[in-house]
């Protein structure tokens, strides 16, 4: 049997590619023809409408776990449809990602900022912690979810927020080499130790700091210093400055 394309067949083939190269030619894009007619049109609003879906996935996962809330109840809260939160996310996973993501990137953003001011290494110790707090006040259901659901990531995933905790440890460390480089420097053993103590001194404040408490966060954060470099038997000598 002969595998010869039929004249007729052939010529059709051959108007459908000119009509498709014709096509394709009037959109002055590089991209081919079909990418550009399945593509869909990002709304001006659409990173605003992200921002909205990743503020009302906190509250849900904070009241009631990630694991045991679906994508139907987050599309209701943010008062629309399933069809209408696949065309920002593809999974309920990927919110979560996300969520942990622009979080961890801005706690990163915040420690590296403070280590390139030219602060006295105590005020730079200081303006840490102010400036740490001031994100945990504003962010106390993110940080609970992140502690509570971290798990829940895929390995890659994972690894990724984990490694800019890590990264956080180490800038830490190294503004508590400036305040006492002499003992680290003997004992450089006791860096990540002491990082990770501080960080548990805040850590865990989401459970009980309030905002309307008799100590605010930027108290707490004065006696966090305190304590931390001075120990509680010297509040009473510092409480005066």
């Amino acid at each position: 049997a002969s595998s010869a394309v039929h004249p007729v067949k052939r010529c059709v083939f051959a108007k459908i590619v000119f009509s498709l190269s014709n096509i394709s030619s009037a959109f002055d894009v590089d991209t081919p023809y079909f990418e550009t007619l399945m593509a869909r049109t990002r709304a001006k609003n659409y990173d605003e409408k992200r921002a909205f879906i990743l503020k009302q996935a906190v509250q849900l996962f904070a009241e009631q776990g990630f694991a045991n809330s679906s994508i139907s109840q987050l599309a209701e809260r943010c008062g629309a449809s399933k069809a209408w939160f696949y065309h920002y996310f593809n999974s309920k996973d990927a919110v979560l990602f996300e969520i942990f993501n622009e979080y961890t990137q801005r706690l990163v953003n915040v420690v590296r900022d403070v280590r390139k001011l030219e602060l006295e290494p105590e005020a730079q110790f200081m303006e840490f912690l102010q400036r740490f707090m001031r994100i945990y006040e504003s962010a106390q259901t993110t940080h609970f979810v992140l502690l509570y659901d971290l798990n829940r990531l895929g390995r890659e995933q994972y690894e990724i927020i984990a490694s800019r905790e890590r990264t956080v440890v180490n800038e830490l460390a190294a503004i508590l080499d400036a305040l006492s480089p002499d003992l680290l420097k003997h004992k450089p053993e006791l860096r990540k130790p002491l990082a990770m103590t501080l960080m548990g001194m805040i850590n865990w404040t989401f459970t009980w700091l309030r905002k309307d408490g008799q100590v605010s966060y930027e108290k707490f954060a004065e006696l966090t210093a305190q304590v931390f470099l001075h120990g509680v038997t010297g509040l009473n000598k510092t409480s005066g400055k």
